[in-house]
């Protein structure tokens, strides 16, 4: 009969549509621990055009996932005596996705570094990924050797597109 084919099939494909659901995930999942970090210790930085300049090098880049997330699609920028924190929230097509951060250049003239952070797919090539937007929140910190600039700005690159979403003077 065509009850007992339809039944098979849909008893054989529950738990394929039921992982990216049930499994854990690779996410933020209620620690706010989980850290990626980057860190340049040599050389002269680049700048926006990507050629070596005086200016001082990148000494830190690196970006801490938070579960906090108050206003997606917003960053907020604040300087110290050594480097700049931006603390922010971007949106993800899927449960697979998270905040990384992907650039970091600084242009002498303007005295103004950017960060950009962008909402990346991280995922097994088997895993399933839930089909919701999720809020991703994120804290990225750049130190230079020896200043802090005297601006500083994100860029967020995510559902929304890829856009300034702070520009920020000391």
């Amino acid at each position: 009969m065509n009850r007992r084919t339809i039944l098979t099939g849909t008893a054989a494909l529950l738990p394929l549509a039921l992982a990216g659901c049930v499994g854990g995930s690779g996410g933020s999942g209620g620690s706010d621990g989980e850290t990626e970090t980057e860190t340049e210790t040599g050389g002269l930085g680049t700048d926006a055009a990507g050629g070596t300049g005086t200016h001082p090098r990148f000494t830190e880049t690196s970006l801490t996932r938070r579960d906090e997330c108050p206003s997606p699609g917003e960053a907020s920028v604040t300087f110290d005596d050594e480097g700049v924190t931006a603390t922010g929230c971007i949106v993800g097509k899927n449960g697979c996705t998270v905040p990384s951060l992907e650039d970091v250049s600084y242009v002498g003239e303007k005295d103004l570094v950017t960060l950009v952070v962008a909402a990346v797919e991280e995922r097994d090539e088997d895993e399933a990924c839930t089909e919701a937007l999720v809020n991703l929140g994120y804290e990225a910190r750049v130190e230079l050797d020896g200043t802090v600039p005297a601006a500083a700005a994100v860029v967020h690159d995510d559902v929304d597109g890829r856009r300034e979403v702070t520009r920020t003077e000391r």
